[in-house]
């Protein structure tokens, strides 16, 4: 039986080896970072693209393809308008009942958590990356399913392992695509029953520091934690 929120609720990704690092929670109390605000991405790509920080860091740190497309990780880096590394392109691409089968939409699994417990209107997210706009055909994912691990760059629209859901019950605003709302990044192919995998940065990795992954969205005292709420923003103006 699908345990679905109603629509006029408003408030609202392997082996053992990969695991490691993503698989434990850190505990923190969940609020929007102070940090000055800088947009960023490079003026070639400008509001073609959009940034991706979090609230533990703050939106001067944003996701960046190490090592470009041939590198194997994801992180928050420094932002910069002349680093093509940190270009990505889409964000929004839909809301999920366009790709739940439980409401008319094609693409997900039906027995997904994000389908079986998310409402129809919550936001889809999709990285797609695209140094100076030229788009790459490779989308921020998770190697395998249901494993918490490092996300890196895997072939976009090859499986739904690129979604993400904004979790707007979860999170420290509404609509997830409006920045400044900080929301969790939950992993739509995830078919565990609860706890879903959730887009984390582990600021205790190293090489490369600051590494993005999916991990189990844990709440602590109600609210979860910094390091798994997200913003997005587009990048500047040509």
């Amino acid at each position: 039986m699908r345990n679905r929120f109603t629509r006029g609720l408003c408030v609202l990704a392997a082996s053992a080896a990969i695991t490691t690092t993503f698989g434990l929670a850190t505990v923190g109390a969940a609020s929007a970072s102070s940090a000055p605000h800088i947009k960023n991405a490079t003026t070639v790509c400008g509001d073609l693209c959009f940034d991706l920080s979090s609230a533990l860091l703050g939106t001067n740190s944003i996701q960046n393809a190490v090592g470009g497309a041939t590198g194997n990780a994801i992180n928050l880096r420094r932002a910069g308008n002349a680093r093509v590394n940190e270009d990505f392109q889409a964000g929004f691409v839909g809301f999920l009942g366009d790709f739940c089968p439980n409401d008319g939409g094609a693409g997900l699994s039906a027995d997904s958590y994000v389908c079986l417990n998310y409402p129809d209107f919550w936001d889809v997210f999709e990285s797609n990356f695209a140094p100076d706009s030229n788009q790459t055909g490779l989308c921020v994912g998770l190697t395998v399913k249901s494993v918490p691990q490092p996300v890196s760059l895997v072939p976009c629209g090859a499986t739904t392992r690129t979604l993400f859901v904004g979790d707007r019950a979860q999170g420290l605003g509404g609509d997830c695509r409006i920045a400044g709302n900080y929301c969790p990044w939950v992993a739509a192919s995830d078919t565990f029953i609860s706890h879903p995998l959730a887009l984390t940065v582990d600021t205790g990795s190293h090489g490369p520091t600051n590494q993005l992954g999916v991990t189990r969205e844990n709440p602590s005292g109600g609210l979860v934690q910094d390091r798994q709420q997200f913003t997005t923003e587009p990048g500047p103006a040509f």
